[in-house]
């Protein structure tokens, strides 16, 4: 059984359009600042080699983007892409505020068909954008056809606790999500998708598998905060 996102396409991207503005305050109220502490732990599990080739899928307003640019060397490349012009937008911004404009570029795509050849990056991300997309499956085999053998693919996602009582918790908390956001002045329907995608979205276990089932070898996944957070991550053999 696959992961399919029932939502056209076209209605998520003009979702995170409307999103953008206030997408980093929202996360950050949403998540108790807690995405930016698995962000942090996450880096510690890559392979970043000298002159690093590396792509980040979903990449947003370029929050994960440009910390994987200050991680690599000056001869490193990092591209970022999105589907959203809105969230582009705000990356191209915080890009022409940093120092790392002569190394990261930032394009518009479809993550189900990315527009690179074979073997063209030593890693590739995603992060909170897997269970946003169409066909999560196709999304994992193009991450993988993209990679050059060595190296990884990697994802970082909401998850789901598995205790009984910390996924109840977890439960109601998601539920509140919607008021939330339209306490801070959003659309409620709008975080109302994001909080079913977050429930439907597969547990760890079973994402590891879809991993698999890409063609990736060596596949690992990590909690955080008690399971509200998982971390996968897969190796390219050929």
């Amino acid at each position: 059984m696959g992961i399919t996102n029932p939502t056209p396409p076209t209605k998520v991207k003009e979702l995170f359009d409307r999103l953008a503005p206030n997408y980093d305050q929202m996360n950050n109220v949403i998540t108790l600042g807690i995405q930016n502490s698995w962000r942090k732990q996450t880096m510690n599990y890559l392979r970043l080699p000298v002159n690093a080739q590396v792509l980040d899928l979903c990449c947003g307003t370029g929050h994960w983007t440009l910390d994987l640019a200050r991680a690599t060397n000056d001869t490193s490349r990092i591209t970022g892409l999105d589907f959203s012009p809105q969230m582009l937008e705000l990356a191209k911004a915080k890009l022409a505020n940093s120092n790392l404009q002569s190394k990261v570029r930032l394009l518009q795509g479809d993550a189900m068909k990315l527009p690179f050849a074979d073997n063209s990056f030593d890693l590739v991300t995603i992060g909170f954008g897997l269970r946003n997309v169409h066909d999560a499956q196709q999304v994992l085999r193009e991450m993988t056809r993209v990679t050059r053998p060595g190296g990884q693919v990697v994802c970082l996602e909401t998850s789901q606790p598995q205790g009984g009582i910390l996924k109840m918790g977890w439960k109601m908390y998601f539920s509140l999500v919607p008021w939330v956001a339209k306490l801070c002045g959003n659309q409620r329907q709008d975080y109302r998708y994001l909080q079913k995608t977050a429930e439907k979205f597969p547990t760890a276990p079973r994402l590891a598998k879809l991993f698999q089932e890409a063609g990736l070898a060596k596949v690992e996944y990590h909690y955080f905060t008690f399971g509200a957070g998982a971390l996968h991550f897969g190796t390219k053999i050929r």
